[in-house]
């Protein structure tokens, strides 16, 4: 692959202006220097060898200063998911749909005849890279066939569209979890997905169908539907389903002033807690039973929504400044939860057990209002969640606040007023950042506070120095007024690795994590880097019973372009805590799966 140097040589090459002479000067003119050539910085060594593929397939070199000039072209270069540079026969690509050129443009928010700016080239790519078919994208600026115009050149990567989606968690030996869905994304070229899936864990089977159209027609309305069938792995009988239909149109630019989405999702299944891979027991503390009660019950949830937003703000392309989002709209749900199997069980320990460890049932229907605020500027990095794909997170303030009254008058199970708020603010910190996150919720009855919740994380990704940077997380969830009897799990892969998934159960949780993360390493296009973490966290009922859990550990990441862009990875983590695991021949357990451990959430988060 070549160096850098030898790409920005490339882009300096013009020809030289022609000397000239006066009738009152002899002497010829010295020849006007060229132009100063860009600099390919914030860009990996992946993305510097894709610019120069690109510029060199166009015949074209970059431009040092495209603002305000007038774009002429758009020249879309969609590179195949095997080049020469990757580490697979390029005769694969016969079995692959290249994403087709107005597909790309479509997404692109300069247009011919317009002044060039750089805000809507970065938004662009931002849209391109929420899209699962690309993996790798850039939108540059060429220089045009004259001083003042210029070309806009957007090179993207294909995924591998006919493939077999998979996720999966192996631990402790044992695989936990597993996903699969052959499908294809990128039909006929247009970025429809049509698939089967199989989700895999413990005591079930999940079979079923999905289909998505990110636009319909011209238009930006989009459609995702799916459809699944849920078996007991133990009896293979039919235990329930699930779905979802979403129908709507987002704010897909920051200039776009409405958006409105239609959803309903349903599951019907039998939901269970798995310590690793064996059926957790409940000891009741009235009546013991010998065994303890299997942790298995019956939940059916259903969730319709209809909402419309009105955006307003924004500043000007070349200016980002706030935008303002007003949303009204209509929710209801049906939350139901019942113990079927009693046989042999006494009564008294089942009550304690619904008590104690069972969600409470729910249904409500209201009519909700929201109000958001939030920055338009972001930070361009690399070696977060990626590796040497480029990310964008916004920075500032995400403020946003939601009401909705609930009332037994539209058959709902009980009244109150429901209040949700979330503040968010981001800062730079060189090539990393910083960030700072709170949310409440608070469900007010006439006479009492039935729900109420207090959520505060941090999250610090340090300049990048030497082989890496170091990343920290915190999160603290206090559920302070409980009525629905809400649990989270911690443990194995959720942010406290080394011990059984899903090892310890609360009402509350508090974690810590501090990863050092290296820089990647290119092998063949693909990459890799390593990982060296410390977590300590805990989940628990009322901070009397908090027991911090530590752990330590390292691990490798893998980034394959070709496929995805997201990350998998590998960790072993080994419990630093006594008397929370037996000790075995491989001391702690090594995970398996996809995306990093406690990902960076987009900028919307």
């Amino acid at each position: 692959m070549r160096g850098a140097s030898i790409a920005v040589m490339r882009f300096a090459l013009l020809a030289a202006g022609a000397t000239s002479a006066t009738a009152s000067r002899a002497e010829p003119r010295a020849p006007a220097a060229p132009p100063e050539a860009p600099r390919l910085e914030g860009y990996s060594s992946y993305e510097r060898d894709t610019i120069e593929r690109a510029l060199a397939r166009l015949g074209a070199t970059l431009e040092p200063a495209p603002e305000g000039k007038i774009v002429e072209a758009i020249d879309v270069v969609p590179l195949e998911v095997i080049e020469d540079r990757d580490p697979a026969p390029r005769f694969l690509n016969w079995f692959h749909a290249l994403s087709r050129p107005y597909v790309i443009r479509r997404e692109v928010l300069l247009a011919v005849g317009r002044p060039y700016e750089q805000a809507l080239a970065d938004e662009s790519a931002r849209n391109l890279r929420d899209l699962s078919q690309l993996s790798l994208v850039l939108v540059l600026a060429a220089r045009g066939s004259a001083p003042g115009r210029v070309r806009v050149v957007v090179a993207t990567k294909d995924v591998w569209s006919l493939r077999l989606n998979t996720d999966y968690r192996f631990a402790g030996g044992q695989l936990e979890y597993l996903f699969l869905q052959p499908s294809e994304q990128n039909l006929l070229g247009v970025h429809h997905a049509v698939a089967a899936q199989l989700a895999l864990d413990p005591g079930a089977l999940s079979l079923g169908v999905a289909y998505a159209m990110p636009r319909i027609g011209g238009s930006h309305v989009r459609l995702k539907t799916d459809l699944n069938a849920i078996f007991g792995r133990e009896t293979g009988e039919l235990e329930g389903s699930s779905g979802a239909f979403l129908y709507g149109q987002p704010l897909y630019a920051s200039s776009a002033e409405w958006a409105w989405e239609a959803e309903i999702s349903w599951r019907d299944e039998v939901t269970r807690r798995f310590v690793g891979a064996e059926l957790a027991r409940f000891d009741a503390e009235a009546t013991p039973e010998r065994d303890g009660i299997p942790y298995s019950y019956r939940s059916d949830l259903l969730v319709g929504r209809y909402v419309v937003t009105r955006s307003f703000g924004g500043g000007a392309a070349r200016s980002p400044g706030v935008k303002h989002d007003l949303s009204v709209g209509v929710e209801a749900s049906r939350r139901f939860y019942r113990f079927d199997d009693r046989s042999g069980l006494a009564p008294a320990a089942v009550a304690e057990f619904e008590r104690r460890e069972m969600p409470v049932s729910d249904t409500r229907v209201a009519p909700t209002l929201r109000y958001a605020t939030y920055s338009t500027r972001f930070l361009r990095v690399l070696d977060f969640n990626t590796l040497a794909l480029q990310e964008d997170y916004r920075l500032g303030h995400d403020l946003s606040i939601l009401v909705y009254p609930v009332t037994t008058a539209l058959n709902s199970t009980r009244s109150f007023l429901g209040i949700s708020a979330a503040a968010a603010y981001t800062v730079p910190l060189g090539d990393g950042l910083a960030r700072a996150v709170v949310e409440s919720v608070t469900e007010l009855e006439p006479s009492r506070i039935a729900d109420a919740s207090l959520e505060v994380r941090a999250r610090v990704h340090t300049p990048s120095f030497g082989v890496g940077r170091l990343v920290f997380d915190a999160r603290l969830l206090d559920r302070y007024r409980n009525h629905l009897n809400r649990r989270s799990q911690l443990g194995g892969d959720t942010r406290l690795r080394g011990y059984p998934t899903g090892a310890f159960l609360g009402e509350d949780v508090l974690s810590a994590n501090l990863e050092l993360r290296t820089r990647p390493l290119e092998v063949w296009s693909c990459q890799l880097a390593g990982a060296a973490f410390f977590d300590v966290g805990d989940a628990f009922d009322g901070f009397d019973d908090l027991r911090l859990k530590q752990s330590a550990g390292f691990g490798i990441r893998f980034l394959f372009p070709q496929l995805n862009r997201v990350v998998m990875r590998a960790d072993w983590g080994i419990p630093l805590t006594r008397g929370h695991r037996e000790a075995d021949s491989l001391p702690g357990d090594i995970v398996v799966t996809f995306n990093q451990a406690f990902p960076m959430l987009p900028a919307d988060e």
